[in-house]
C-alpha cells in the first residue's frame, strides 16, 4: 500500500504532532515512512504544511496532483493546499459545515471526484475539554467515516505510544468521539 497524505493548517493546531502520529502509523502498519514540513511563521500562526508518504517512494515532497489525502485543520489552508490533491482523493476539513466551504471550490472538488468531508473538530475537541485536540478530532473521524485505510485500534496504540502522559486520557476519548462522528456518516 501506498499513501501520500498532506497535513495542512497554522501554527499550534498540532500539524507536527498529526504527522509524528501518521509516521508511527506507517510504521506500525509495515510501511517506509518519509516526510517532510514547512513552517512559515508557525510559531505566529502562520501557515504549516506536512507532507507525509507511506508506503514506497523516492522522496519525500508530495507533488501537485499526487496527494490521496488532505488533512486540513484550518479552512484557509485548505484553499491553500487543496493542489496538491488528486483527482479521486479525500479531503477532510476542520469546519462547522460544508455550507460555509466555498462553493466554486465545491463545483471544482465534484469534477475531480475529490471526497469532501467537513467536520467541527473543534466543536467536538472542546466540548470534551480539549480545543488543542482537534487534530485528533479530525484524525478519529478520518478512520470513522472508512475512507482511509487506518484502522481505530491502531491509531489509539500509536496515540498511546506519542502522546505525553498528561494528554493521553483526553487525546483518547477525543478520537473516539470524532471516531464515532465520522460512522455515523459512513459512505
Amino acid at each position: 500500500m501506498n499513501v501520500q497524505i498532506i497535513l495542512a493548517g497554522i501554527g499550534g493546531q498540532g500539524i507536527l504532532f498529526s504527522s509524528k502520529v501518521f509516521s508511527e502509523l506507517g510504521l506500525k502498519m509495515g510501511l517506509d515512512v518519509m516526510g517532510s514540513e514547512t513552517h512559515g511563521m508557525s510559531q505566529r500562526g502562520g501557515s504549516v504544511i506536512a507532507h507525509l508518504k507511506l508506503g514506497k517512494f523516492q522522496s519525500p515532497l508530495i507533488r501537485k496532483g499526487a496527494a490521496d489525502i488532505l488533512y486540513s485543520f484550518e479552512e484557509n489552508e485548505t484553499y491553500r493546499t487543496l493542489h496538491f490533491l488528486k483527482s479521486g482523493g479525500i479531503c477532510f476539513v476542520n469546519l462547522e459545515s460544508a455550507d460555509q466551504f466555498n462553493k466554486s471550490i465545491m463545483k471544482f472538488l465534484k469534477e475531480k471526484e475529490i471526497t469532501f468531508r467537513a467536520y467541527d473538530a473543534t466543536g467536538a475537541a472542546s466540548k470534551i475539554g480539549s480545543i488543542r485536540s482537534a487534530n485528533i478530532a479530525l484524525i478519529g473521524y478520518s478512520a470513522g467515516t472508512g475512507l482511509v485505510p487506518f484502522k481505530y485500534e491502531d491509531l489509539r496504540s500509536v496515540l498511546e505510544l506519542v502522546s505525553r502522559k498528561k494528554n493521553l486520557k483526553i487525546n483518547l476519548k477525543v478520537l473516539n468521539a470524532g471516531f464515532q462522528e465520522g460512522k455515523l456518516l459512513k459512505t
